[in-house]
């Protein structure tokens, strides 16, 4: 058995934006329990009860939890059940995806062949990891029938997840097809299980394709950790590592990275990474003061990026309007329309049109880039029903996004200290 240095161990222990699954992947429970109880489900040759719908801003680990649940579900379960994982980029039509399904299967390739007659040089090409030309040919619902006929044969030998990530990127029509067959083949109890993950665009996406899927599905947000999960997301990884983590240094971290856990793994890096090199086994308050620097720098690239984003699209004095509403509020969810009333001064200030239909659309815009998040928050005035409220996908990002207005004066301050902060 080969034996891991522990210095290279603790030196590569948290992964930062790749989708691997972090050390330890806190958080999650109900979706976790949810996927655990449709593959019981699917291991007694039954359906699951619904299709799963995982969403939320990018950077809170949506294909990092799909990567968890498809692991332990293959350890658990093994050559019991089949998992295949796709992304729209791997298929541009029906034809594709219905190759990527039957790939290694030569009898379900045949009749893949024969139910989908009009597109066999797709299917060839797709099943051969080619890539195919889009074609047209039978009718949306004699496709869906050909589909469900398709996924029938391939579940008769085991149970299928079809797992798709990215699912926001999916085409209408190809979503059309695959969700009606997918609701199709469970009502007729066969073991299939259908698992969609994408950014808040998904909902928009298959509305498009179906408008009562959503409903008919067992649906995840996804965005920041808890305090309490964000912790346990830094602590656990180094204690397993036989690294001593104050818990003044985890509530630290929890505080800098806003429970943001794309931050937390950037942030656990940055101190292993200093441990490493110095021999210590002890995260302390000192441990931090010699990674902020560089733990800063690297979130900033973030910072960065979705501020071009912002620029791209026009939104920068938007977004500057509203960071200031959240930061007045320290950063606490605000009522919908509350945060609304923002952004119609804010269109009105810049001489734009306010109407309820640009109100909105600017809102999806900011929740596609996760630079706010839709919630439901308890409400005691209402006798326990929810209140809908947005909250700041990273507040850090927001105060990123204030700062680029500072005055001349201002921004030497803060440049100077940067600089002290990364030593350059």
């Amino acid at each position: 058995m080969t034996v891991i240095n522990p210095d290279i161990k603790l030196k590569n222990l948290f992964h930062a934006g790749d989708g691997r699954i972090p050390p330890y992947l806190a958080g999650r429970e109900q979706a976790k329990k949810n996927f655990q109880d449709c593959v019981d489900l699917l291991m007694q040759n039954s359906p699951a009860d619904q299709n799963m719908i995982i969403y939320g801003p990018r950077g809170n680990g949506k294909t990092a939890l799909l990567r968890y649940l498809q692991e332990a579900t293959l350890k658990a379960a093994g050559d019991k059940l089949e998992i295949l994982w796709v992304t729209p980029s791997e298929f541009k039509d029906l034809a594709q995806l219905v190759g990527l399904i039957v790939a290694n299967n030569q009898s379900l390739f045949k009749k893949a062949l024969n139910l989908f007659e009009h597109m066999i040089d797709d299917i060839t090409a797709s099943a051969n990891i080619g890539v195919a030309s889009v074609q047209t040919g039978l009718n949306r619902s004699k496709e869906m029938l050909a589909l469900k006929d398709l996924l029938w044969e391939k579940c008769r030998k085991k149970p299928f997840i079809l797992i798709v990530d990215e699912a926001h990127t999916l085409h209408p029509e190809i979503g059309q097809v695959l969700l009606n067959a997918s609701q199709s083949v469970r009502a007729e109890k066969c073991p299939f299980f259908l698992v969609l993950a994408g950014t808040p665009d998904l909902q928009t996406v298959l509305h498009q394709s179906s408008a009562t899927f959503w409903d008919k599905s067992s649906v995840f947000p996804i965005s920041r950790l808890s305090v309490n999960d964000a912790q346990k997301a830094l602590a656990i990884p180094l204690e397993s590592c036989q690294v001593e983590c104050a818990e003044e240094v985890s509530m630290e971290v929890t505080g800098h990275a806003h429970c943001y856990p794309y931050f937390i793994q950037i942030w656990g890096s940055c101190i292993a990474s200093h441990l490493v090199k110095t021999g210590s086994r002890e995260a302390t308050m000192e441990t931090l003061s010699k990674v902020e620097g560089e733990a800063i720098a690297k979130c900033s690239t973030i910072y960065i990026h979705r501020y071009d984003e912002l620029n791209r699209m026009g939104l920068v004095p938007l977004a500057n309007d509203i960071g200031g509403t959240f930061l007045e509020n320290d950063n606490l969810p605000i009522p919908i329309h509350e945060l609304e009333d923002t952004v119609r001064l804010s269109l009105q200030k810049l001489g734009e049109p306010a109407t309820h239909e640009t109100i909105q659309e600017n809102m999806q815009k900011l929740m596609h880039i996760g630079y706010i998040w839709k919630i439901s928050v308890p409400n005691e005035t209402t006798k326990g029903v929810p209140l809908l409220c947005y909250e700041p996908g990273i507040p850090s990002l927001m105060k990123f996004v204030r700062g680029q207005r500072r005055s001349k004066a201002e921004m030497n301050v803060f440049l100077e200290r940067f600089q002290n902060r990364t030593g350059n």
